[in-house]
């Protein structure tokens, strides 16, 4: 018998990751078929991440001389600082929003040739894929090829992955959890061939810090989140591994995770130091207490499943984002994982993997309940196991509901070792029965084709700015970028984003500080915005633009250092009637000096 080749083992992972990529296509294909022109998002977050995506190739064609460097964001422009937009109050802390600096540098070469919009659905549709690819490493280490790519596409393709993958690809891509988690248990529960020294022992040792530090430049809470998980797992081994762990594999563990944990360290500097900067949120990011898996959101169907309703009727605490919404995983696939662990458990083949994959799969899921504990809304537990996260810091800045992709790797794992089971005795009735149930299990979770909706772009930001705005003036863009989780709020950071960050943008939405408030997750409000606040958030009519309050406005937004105001008068959420912020800004900034391609441009300096 010879060894498989390179070449044999390859195939059914080019075949599987081919499968993946039709069925990503399919379950994205309204994006598929425009992704120049479509995203999938029920918020407005995809905004903020095709801009980072765009400012990340941008800046790198600058440093390889593809670009020009006038259009960067000022005196401070970096992939993890930038003031290209919030250009009159500091700019951004990229360490502390998602910069996606890390995918942004890979996907470069797609945002230079069709856009970041383009790169974006790119990422999204990869995305299940990806993390499929990264769980079938995981599952094959204790099932053969079949079972163990159709339970890791039950993980890419999960309520969790589709769900944020709804404008949260930083938190869909989740790639590093499963390769965590293989690492420490090829480390662990492996005897080592040649002691430390090995090859396998510091490829293994690298490849975690590699994953890690990685990973600090796609989503820290998702690194967070593996940590914690990491945790429950090596208690699970301790406890339920005896019989496969030994001292020396706790050593080996020790020291590669110490080696590993260094090397993420060491790539991760920049971004640690960027966090100390300028800019960065001093208090917790979100209120907690709000973002609580629901003791009934892993039965009851939500948004990205064929059987979903589009939104949760569970009550919450406060409006919720529906991507975060992917606890769900159905009760058939709980009842055959109850199943699988109560009649298999027993065999020495599925005892270890199913005592571990059980019991971490628990912890993290207790943790993900948060603190209180709700059911249908109601609070049964006024204090969780997850309030000991909340006392820690940094790590209090967790959303304890995103923990749900750990428990939903343990529950494919144990879904998994029961469609082996039942593939092995297929003849058996109660084989027969269990593969049934699994069946159903996977309709029930399958998602559907997930709804598109239009990036609304003024053709001025492709055709005409070059020619009209100086490379690197100070805009401001009407309607400005809004911290509102609802379609559109955001969308002039994508105009930005394909001008090819021409012009600095006053505005912006991100998460930040202020002197006067510890988080913040937007540009403050200049002048002319408080003359308006009423007319944008409570729908009042615009005020006299020739009173002495909208002139000192001007003035004042003149003074700051504006170059010009661009209004897009078709953009949806413009407040009040068609026609009437148009009038406003031309009584009060005078007739605009370009009027064209879907924009106004007023400019500030006559």
């Amino acid at each position: 018998m010879f060894a498989p080749t390179l070449r044999q083992r390859a195939r059914p992972w080019l075949w599987y990751a081919l499968l993946l990529t039709v069925v990503s296509i399919c379950v994205f294909g309204q994006v598929a078929a425009d992704p120049g022109g479509q995203v999938v998002a029920s918020n407005d977050d995809s905004s903020l991440f095709i801009w980072w995506l765009g400012h990340a190739a941008e800046l790198l064609g600058s440093q390889l001389g593809l670009g020009n460097d006038a259009a960067q964001g000022g005196t401070a422009d970096g992939y993890l600082y930038t003031e290209a937009m919030n250009t009159l109050h500091g700019g951004v802390n990229g360490a502390w929003n998602t910069s996606l600096a890390g995918l942004g540098l890979i996907l470069a070469p797609i945002t230079w040739a069709a856009g970041p919009v383009v790169s974006y659905n790119l990422l999204i549709i990869s995305i299940p894929v990806l993390v499929s690819l990264a769980t079938a490493a995981l599952f094959s280490r204790f099932l053969t090829h079949v079972p163990a790519f159709v339970a890791a596409g039950g993980v890419g393709f999960s309520s969790y992955v589709i769900a944020q993958a709804s404008g949260h690809p930083n938190l869909a891509f989740a790639v590093a959890p499963p390769l965590v988690a293989l690492i420490i248990i090829k480390l662990v529960l492996r005897a080592p061939q040649t002691g430390f020294a090995s090859r396998e022992f510091w490829a293994l040792s690298l490849g975690l810090g590699a994953v890690l530090g990685f990973q600090f430049y796609v989503s820290t809470e998702v690194l967070a989140g593996t940590f914690i998980a990491a945790l429950c797992l090596l208690i699970s081994i301790a406890v339920f591994g005896r019989r496969a762990w030994t001292l020396a594999g706790w050593l080996r563990l020790g020291l590669g995770g110490v080696i590993g944990s260094a090397l993420a360290l060491l790539l991760a500097i920049p971004l640690l130091l960027t966090m100390r900067g300028p800019n960065a949120p001093t208090g917790a990011i979100r209120p907690h207490g709000v973002w609580n898996t629901d003791l009934l959101d892993p039965i009851i169907p939500a948004g990205p499943t064929l059987l979903g309703s589009g939104s949760s009727p569970i009550p919450r605490v406060m409006d919720i984002d529906s991507a975060e919404l992917g606890a769900y995983v159905g009760i058939p696939a709980l009842i055959a994982a109850v199943i699988i662990v109560i009649c298999l458990i027993q065999r020495r083949r599925y005892t270890t993997i199913l005592a571990i994959a059980s019991a971490t799969g628990f912890l993290v899921f207790v943790l993900s309940l948060g603190s209180p504990v709700l059911l249908n809304g109601t609070v049964v537990s006024g204090v969780g196991p997850f309030a000991l996260i909340e006392a820690i810091p940094v790590l209090n800045n967790i959303l304890p509901m995103r923990l749900v992709l750990h428990s939903t790797i343990a529950l494919f794992a144990i879904l998994g070792c029961g469609l082996q089971w039942a593939l092995e005795n297929i003849r058996r009735r109660r084989a027969q029965a269990l593969l049934g149930l699994l069946v159903i299990s996977a309709v029930v979770v399958a998602p559907g084709v997930q709804t598109s909706r239009e990036v609304y772009v003024p053709d001025f930001y492709t055709e005409s700015i070059t020619e009209v705005v100086p490379a690197g003036a100070v805009v401001k863009t009407v309607p400005r970028p809004l911290a509102w989780a609802e379609p559109h709020a955001d969308e002039a950071m994508v105009w930005q984003a394909v001008s090819g960050f021409h012009y600095r943008e006053t505005g912006g939405y991100f998460i930040g500080s202020s002197p006067e408030s510890d988080v913040t997750y937007a540009a403050p409000e200049d002048a002319l915005d408080e003359v308006l606040y009423d007319t944008v958030f409570a729908g009042a009519p615009f005020p006299d633009p020739d009173s002495a309050e909208v002139r000192a406005a001007v003035d004042e937004l003149r003074a700051s250092g504006v170059d010009y105001v661009i209004l897009a008068p078709d953009a949806p959420l413009l407040p009040g009637e068609p026609g009437d912020y148009e009038d406003f800004l031309n009584s009060s900034l005078g007739e605009p000096m370009f009027d064209d391609e879907g924009v106004l441009v007023y400019p500030l300096n006559r």
